[in-house]
C-alpha cells in the first residue's frame, strides 16, 4: 500500500478540522438555545425531575460512542485474525522497534515487574532494543542503574552515568575556571557524554542512561535523540508499567498494516484494582476511558491521546517534529506535562491517523 503524498495528508487534515469545528460549534449552539430558553423533553407533574436537551446529548453522545467501540472492537478482532492466519512474524523482515523507559525514583518492586516484562515481550529479539533513561544521577539514583544491569545481566547490557542532558551540556573544565566579573566567554565543545550516550544507544541492545534531572520530557527527548533514525518504530513506557507479552507485537502489526496510522496505542489498566475503593474505581475509569472512549476515537482514526505508559509511534515522523514537541509553550512557558498529548496531536497534524 503506497504511503500518503503530502498534498492529500494536508487535504485530509484541513477537512477534518473545518468538520470538527463545524460540528462542535453546532452542539454548543443548540445547548446555549436550550440552556437560554429553559427548554426541558420530559419532567414530572411537580418539576422536581427533568430531562433537558442537555441529557439527551449526553445520552446520545454515550450511545454513539458505545456503538462506535463495539464497531471498532469488531475491526480490530478481524485483524487479529487476519495476522493469525498469516503466521508468525518473520524476525528477518520484522519492523526494528526500541522499547523506551522513562524512570524517576521508582518503587524498586514496580521497576522490576516494569523491567522484567520488557524482557517477557514476544517479538524478535535480534529487532527489539530496550532503552530506560533515568531522570537523575545522584547516588539516590543509582539502585535503578543497578537493577537494570541485573536484569539485563544476560544481555551485555551497556550503562552510563551522564553528568548533563541534551539541554543542560557537560561543561568543559576550561571553561569552568574564574574569569573576571561581568566578564563573557563562549565556549563550543562537543559533550563526550552525548557523544557516548548516542553510541551505546545505537549500537548495543539494552542501555540505561541516567542523566541530570530535567523532568519527563527531558527523559523522553533523550532516548528519542540518541536513537535517531536507528530504528523504525519507538515505543514508549513508564517505569512502573507493566507489559503483557503480546503489547508490542499486536501495536506493530496496526503500524505495519496501515502507512497512514503514524501511532498506535493500547490498552491501559490498574494493576491493582481491588486494594482499594479509589484503586477499584480508578480502573473503571480506565476500562471506560480506554475501551469506550478512545476506541471510538481509533474507529475515526484519531485518538486523542496515545498514552504515555503504553505507545508505538513510527521513528521518521518522531524525528521530524521532536524538536517542536519539546521545546512546546504556554503562554510563553515552556511546558513539563502533557508530552504524551503534544506527541499525538503532532502526529495528528502531520495527517497521519491514530489509533
Amino acid at each position: 500500500m503506497p504511503k500518503p503524498s503530502e498534498a492529500a495528508r494536508r487535504c485530509s487534515g484541513l477537512a477534518r478540522r473545518v468538520l470538527t469545528i463545524t460540528f462542535a460549534l453546532l452542539i454548543l449552539g443548540l445547548m446555549t438555545w436550550a440552556y437560554a430558553a429553559g427548554f426541558p423533553l420530559a419532567t414530572d407533574r411537580y418539576g422536581l425531575l427533568a430531562f433537558g436537551l442537555y441529557g439527551a446529548f449526553l445520552s446520545a453522545h454515550l450511545v454513539a460512542q458505545s456503538l462506535f467501540a463495539y464497531l471498532e472492537h469488531r475491526r480490530v478482532a478481524a485483524a487479529a485474525r487476519r495476522a493469525a492466519a498469516k503466521g508468525p512474524l518473520d524476525a528477518a523482515t520484522a519492523r526494528s522497534v526500541a522499547l523506551t523507559i522513562s524512570a524517576y525514583q521508582e518503587d524498586p518492586a514496580y521497576l522490576r515487574q516494569c523491567l522484567t516484562s520488557a524482557r517477557a515481550l514476544l517479538y524478535p529479539r535480534a529487532r527489539l532494543r530496550v532503552l530506560m533513561v533515568v531522570d537523575g544521577n545522584r547516588a539516590e539514583d543509582m539502585y535503578m542503574v543497578d537493577m537494570f544491569r541485573e536484569v539485563f545481566a544476560d544481555e551485555d547490557p551497556a550503562t552510563y552515568v551522564w553528568d548533563g542532558n541534551y539541554h543542560q551540556p557537560w561543561e568543559p573544565a576550561e571553561a569552568a575556571g574564574t574569569v573576571g566579573a561581568g566578564a563573557y566567554r563562549e565556549v563550543e565543545a562537543e559533550d563526550p557524554g552525548q557523544l557516548a550516550v548516542e553510541a551505546l544507544v545505537r549500537t548495543r541492545r539494552c542501555v540505561c542512561v541516567a542523566q541530570r534531572w530535567g523532568g519527563k520530557r527531558e527523559v523522553m527527548y533523550t532516548a528519542f535523540k540518541a536513537l535517531g533514525d536507528s530504528v523504525d518504530y519507538v515505543q514508549v513506557c513508564d517505569s512502573d508499567t507493566r507489559l503483557d507479552p503480546m503489547a508490542l507485537l499486536e501495536l506493530v502489526r496496526v503500524l505495519d498494516e496501515d502507512p497512514w496510522v503514524g501511532a498506535v496505542g493500547g490498552d491501559v489498566r490498574i494493576l491493582n484494582p481491588l486494594d482499594s475503593w479509589v484503586s477499584f474505581l480508578s480502573s473503571l475509569r480506565y476500562w471506560v476511558a480506554f475501551n469506550v472512549e478512545r476506541a471510538c476515537q481509533s474507529y475515526f482514526h484519531c485518538v486523542s491521546c496515545i498514552s504515555g505508559p503504553l505507545g508505538l509511534y513510527r521513528n521518521n515522523l518522531l524525528q521530524q517534529f521532536l524538536e517542536a514537541w519539546y521545546n512546546q509553550k504556554f503562554l510563553g512557558t515552556h511546558c513539563t506535562f502533557g508530552d504524551d498529548r503534544h506527541l499525538t496531536n503532532r502526529m495528528l497534524s502531520m495527517g497521519y491517523a491514530t489509533k
